[in-house]
């Protein structure tokens, strides 16, 4: 319990010290942070999921998740690409790749990974997201598929 409060912490601080450090020209709104399901391996897990746009095309996307008996935390950086459908609905697809850092007991595991999805902006405030990851290497380790929303600021 104490790691998962740990890692919760340093996420906060992560995001919050990211979010003073983002560009001034960065757009408002191309940031987000809000709950994230990941689906894979026979199992669901809950967790928290932020994105900040360094720039026009560039994304940071840190994220936390509490599965049963650890903590797993990490960050992508993505490509996002701005495709507009319609006046109400604006769709970001996305790729890059990260790093997540599992942990639990005694031990912890780090996995580099590949990620692609998209954004799907419901309205002004409100993103949902979608999300495959895909590891590159294969220590007991599965795709996921990630599903969530985001509150922009």
């Amino acid at each position: 319990m104490r790691k998962n409060i740990l890692a919760l912490v340093m996420l906060c601080s992560s995001v919050v010290a990211l979010g003073m450090a983002t560009p001034a020209q960065a757009e408002s709104g191309k940031s987000s942070v809000g709950p994230v399901v990941f689906i894979g391996n026979g199992s669901t897990i809950f967790g928290i999921d932020s994105k900040f746009g360094v720039n026009e095309n560039l994304s940071l996307r840190p994220f936390i998740s509490f599965p049963s008996g650890g903590t797993v935390f990490g960050s992508s950086l993505t490509y996002d690409f701005d495709v507009a459908r319609g006046s109400k609905v604006q769709i970001t697809p996305f790729i890059g790749g990260g790093v997540s850092v599992a942990t639990g007991g005694n031990n912890s595991v780090t996995q580099a990974y590949f990620t692609g999805g998209a954004d799907f902006g419901i309205n002004e405030t409100i993103d949902l997201k979608a999300a495959l990851d895909v590891p590159l290497s294969s220590n007991n380790s599965s795709t996921n598929v990630r599903l969530g929303a985001g509150f922009r600021f």
